[in-house]
């Protein structure tokens, strides 16, 4: 049974461990108060990776700590847990329990920190006045919607960097409430997070590869392996020496990259989910030593690996989701003593779809329909297009039988836009075609990456505002600009800078300068 917080007591932007509250995460734990007093107990708050969301939870649990109430934090993997429960500890100044498989439970701390696969399994579950939600993008998952509805009178407050999801779900029937935080480019400005440089270019071909929420993943990394030969001489042309993490397509894939370093004299290793817990925090000392310079990982280090050391990120990864690639480059974003910018070599275009790290993104709790194609479903009600949960395809409502008496299960599953309730039929033009026995290897291929410069040029800034003043002039519309920038003046020779600033004064989203400079190399190799 949760306890009544008092409001009205406020809360301290001095904590303990030597931590003080930064402006922006003071308002940022303040707008999360105003929305519990408003009736809104279920909060979703949104800061960029480096901006100190575990500070800011940590206050929260503090103030709740220090009224005599009881706080559970969940994340889903054993670094999350381990950091978060450090950070608590530090903050509150309080012991704090852990709740996981392998450990010891001490349920007499009134700070507990859970996996979320082991809380899951746990009956009864620990007593809560605070429920906090780590990464909670993952929140819209089946194991993390049952412990937030076991909690129905705690309050409950989710942190993320990316709240959005490739599948088509939002979390309006999660969450009552999103506070935004700054945004990464404020924190770049104010020297909260570090200044960047990106090279980019497209070596992995991903075209026909979308599958579901995201790039099917054995065809992907067939493809990657294909241009392997491009990682190491990138890396030695752009961040050479440089403490590197490097996120690969596979486990085959990383561990392909990291033999690659180390036959070139490169001290790299490879981790992934499956490597024992002692051998992975070994190596990661080792990283953290400097005894090793390249770390390669498989969907290991995406969330909540802080190591501002890290001076560089290659990207030998594509994807579609805008949480993996935000998350991604934003390892490298940490100041650190020494460290002039953080470097990100992309061997894909997730920095041109996505957005670079300073992109503005406008958050929202909606949820997003995707692109229609075989593994969506379309609602036919309010056609928003979206992939059914795996559990709501567990248990079928119905068997169908067809003429020549096959049998075609049907699915209940809901519309995560308008809450209709859809009948599916599972496997109804979502089969992959199977690979051909003896299938031809990708020949390698050779690709070309470039510095993303992310300065206007002066004697293009001179162009740029003419053709502006032409436009008003004119009262033509500001795409107007885009065509007379590539005609009449030296738009086919812009950098990601020049568009940039093109952008800022037509009022435009920074990452509308991604797709005008790709626009502006097809139009320069055209035939016009």
């Amino acid at each position: 049974m949760a306890h009544a917080i008092d409001f009205q007591q406020p809360f301290s932007i001095e904590l303990g461990g030597g931590y003080t509250l930064r402006d922006y995460q003071e308002s940022l734990v303040s707008d999360i108060f105003a929305e519990w007093k408003k009736g809104n107990r279920r909060v979703m708050a949104q800061l960029p990776t480096g901006g100190g969301k575990s500070i800011s939870l940590g206050a929260l649990a503090r103030h709740f700590t220090q009224q005599n109430l009881k706080v559970l934090a969940i994340a889903h993997r054993q670094e999350l847990i381990v950091q978060l429960s450090e950070t608590l500890q530090d903050v509150t100044g309080l012991p704090v329990g852990k709740i996981k498989a392998g450990i010891p439970p001490e349920p007499e701390h009134s700070i507990q920190v859970a996996s979320i696969q082991t809380l899951v399994r746990r009956k009864p579950l620990p007593e809560a006045d605070l429920l906090i939600v780590d990464e909670a993008h993952h929140s819209a998952s089946k194991s993390y919607t049952d412990i937030m509805e076991a909690y129905p009178n705690a309050y409950i407050v989710g942190f993320t960097a990316t709240p959005t999801r490739t599948d088509g779900h939002g979390f309006l029937q999660i969450f009552d409430a999103l506070v935004r935080g700054v945004t990464t480019a404020y924190l770049i400005e104010h020297g909260h997070l570090s200044k960047f440089k990106v090279y980019g270019g497209v070596t992995i071909n991903t075209k026909g590869l979308k599958s579901g929420d995201d790039y099917h993943q054995g065809e992907l990394e067939k493809r990657a392996m294909a241009v392997l030969g491009n990682v190491v001489p990138a890396w030695k042309q752009y961040a050479n020496g440089k403490k590197t993490i490097v996120f690969a397509v596979g486990v085959k894939h990383s561990k392909a990259i990291a033999e690659a370093f180390n036959a070139e004299g490169i001290a790299a290793e490879h981790l992934d989910a499956k490597t024992p817990a002692c051998k992975r925090k070994e190596a990661l000392e080792r990283f953290k030593d400097g005894k090793i310079t390249v770390l390669t990982n498989c969907n290991l280090f995406g969330e909540g690996f802080n190591l501002p050391s890290i001076e560089a990120v290659q990207i030998c990864r594509p994807t579609v989701s805008k949480v993996v690639h935000f998350q991604q480059i934003g390892r490298g974003l940490r100041p650190a003593e020494g460290k002039e910018h953080a470097i990100i070599i992309d061997h894909s275009e997730n920095w041109r779809f996505h957005g670079l790290p300073d992109t503005h993104v406008e958050w929202s709790l909606a949820p997003i329909s995707i692109p229609t194609n075989k593994f969506a479903t379309k609602c036919s009600c309010c056609d928003h297009c979206f992939l059914p949960f795996p559990h709501e395809l567990k248990t079928p409502i119905r068997l169908e039988k067809d003429e020549e008496g096959n049998f075609t299960p049907v699915y209940s599953i809901t519309c995560p836009n308008c809450l209709t309730k859809l009948d599916y039929r599972k496997g109804a033009g979502l089969a992959l075609e199977p690979e051909e026995e003896g299938a031809v290897e990708e020949e390698p291929l050779e690709g070309k990456l470039m510095e993303i410069i992310l300065e206007a040029n002066p004697e293009y800034i001179k162009e740029i505002d003419q053709a502006i003043a032409k436009q008003l002039e004119k009262g033509h519309k500001r795409g107007w600009v885009f065509h007379h920038l590539l005609r009449d003046f030296s738009g086919t020779q812009f950098s990601v800078g020049d568009w940039r600033y093109v952008a800022y004064q037509l009022g435009y989203d920074l990452g509308w300068a991604n797709y005008a400079w790709r626009d502006s190399q097809v139009f320069a190799s055209s035939e016009f």
